[in-house]
């Protein structure tokens, strides 16, 4: 939902987290590197059964998941281009409330967010572009023909068009460019997914298949070591690679190739009010 131009983000999650949650801010004007919070009170969080809630308001920030939710948030990139993250940042809570100065554009939360963990956990990063294992989607038929649960949509402008919904073994789209498919594949494989297949415009489709992987979400699921793998919507369905050919007509296939990296050099657990 969205009140006031701003947008406005809550989970509320249970102790044991089942997926992790990435947030995106509305695009927006340019934003003051500088922008800061004017009012931060940061205090440990030591009942490991609370609920977990995020919000993000015109009124600021409240948050009192792990704090990995919010690097995330922070460093705006999948978790395939962060490394050198503590283990802590998956388990360790904080209750952060931060106030805005008045009239701060919605487009800020972001960066007063990235501020924060500058000036409270000491966060320092730097971007290298490294050579990693990437896939190439491509057709998989050599006709070109879809797969029978992909198929061309309508130009359209509004909902159901430009829709989608994710879950572990599911994805579904209406309405969607293939930008849109191969940003999902990567979340689901852990690695860039060029788009290789030469389609254009918009399309529908439905992806089921039982997830091997890891979770989405930072550096491995929220609460849980990395690589824990998430529970299959279908435990009968295909693997990713089979579901792909037999029911979109495309295919991952393995290569190499230049991704730009975030390296974190340092994250320390923060200063405390």
């Amino acid at each position: 939902m969205r009140r006031h131009g701003l947008a406005v983000f809550v989970i509320a999650m249970a102790p044991v987290i089942a997926a992790a949650q990435q947030f995106q801010t509305a695009a927006a004007a340019p934003v003051d590197p500088d922008t800061r919070f004017e009012v931060i009170a940061i205090k440990p969080i030591e009942n490991a059964n609370s609920s977990m809630t995020i919000m993000m308001t015109p009124s600021g920030l409240e948050s009192s998941v792990p704090v990995g939710v919010l690097l995330r948030q922070a460093l705006q990139k999948p978790d395939y281009q962060m490394t050198g993250a503590p283990a802590w940042i998956n388990t360790e809570r904080y209750s952060i409330r931060a106030k805005p100065p008045a009239g701060t554009p919605p487009a800020a939360m972001t960066v007063m967010i990235r501020n924060l963990l500058n000036d409270r956990f000491q966060l320092a990063t730097r971007l290298e572009t490294r050579e990693q294992p990437i896939f190439h989607l491509v057709m998989a038929r050599s006709d070109g023909r879809l797969g029978p649960d992909l198929k061309r949509s309508p130009e359209c402008q509004s909902p159901p068009c430009g829709s989608g919904r994710n879950a572990p073994g599911l994805l579904v789209g209406s309405g969607r460019r293939m930008a849109q498919l191969v940003s999902a594949l990567s979340d689901i494989t852990g690695r860039p997914v060029i788009d290789k297949t030469g389609l254009t415009g918009l399309y529908d489709f439905t992806l089921k298949f039982t997830f091997e992987g890891r979770m989405p979400g930072l550096m491995g699921p929220l609460g849980a070591p990395a690589g824990t793998p998430a529970p299959a919507a279908d435990p009968d369905a295909p693997n990713l690679s089979t579901a792909l050919q037999e029911q979109l007509g495309l295919k991952l296939e393995s290569a190499r190739g230049p991704v730009e990296v975030v390296v974190i050099e340092k994250f320390e657990k923060p200063t405390l009010d």
